[in-house]
């Protein structure tokens, strides 16, 4: 379930999502996500700051029945997701920041039409969402959106603009999130999907 492989990983999960349970009462997809958001990140508060947007969990979890691929914004998000008969593409691999913007987003640019039907995951960094937002404006529809950028500058705006758009998606508000949630929340879809 959470890479609970031996016996004792086995009782370390059965015991954190009996924990959990005080917090979250519910058993919808929703709240599974939610419980292990809490989980990964040790904060029973963070189940205050996710949004689902559409038909998120839904969409999600038929994105990776069809075997979507996942675009991640940086690294730490691709070596997180635990279903290894995916594409997953990271956008920092794929910029090279020569146009004046982030890596990152120059990736998200060079991936271009890659990203259309895809399930994007943005754990770190604000300005690949605000790039995505621009794609999307452009044409490109990804099938979920996850974004959870943390810090200071454009992270909250960001999730915002995410949010605005018309494409299912799970964001965090405020400054908080960051890419330990981003993965919570697309392992939880890929776990709801088997």
């Amino acid at each position: 379930m959470m890479g609970d492989l031996t016996d004792e990983a086995k009782e370390i999960v059965r015991r954190s999502y009996e924990i959990v349970e005080k917090y979250v009462k519910g058993n919808s997809p929703e709240d599974f996500i939610i419980k292990r958001c809490i989980i990964s990140t040790g904060d029973p508060e963070i189940k205050n700051l996710i949004v689902f947007r559409g038909d998120a969990v839904k969409d999600g979890i038929k994105a990776i029945r069809r075997r979507k691929r996942v675009i991640t914004d940086v690294a730490m998000v691709k070596a997180g997701i635990r279903a290894m008969d995916l594409e997953v593409l990271t956008a920092i691999e794929h910029g090279d920041g020569a146009s004046g913007r982030t890596r990152v987003s120059a990736g998200m640019l060079n991936l271009g039409a890659k990203i259309d039907g895809s399930i994007v995951a943005i754990g770190n960094a604000p300005s690949a969402a605000i790039t995505l937002c621009d794609m999307v404006e452009m044409g490109i529809k990804p099938s979920l959106v996850v974004a959870t950028p943390v810090g200071f500058v454009n992270a909250a705006e960001s999730k915002e603009m995410i949010r605005g758009l018309d494409i299912p998606s799970i964001t965090t508000v405020g400054t908080r999130g960051g890419s330990t949630l981003c993965v919570a929340i697309i392992n939880s879809i890929i776990a709801l999907a088997l």
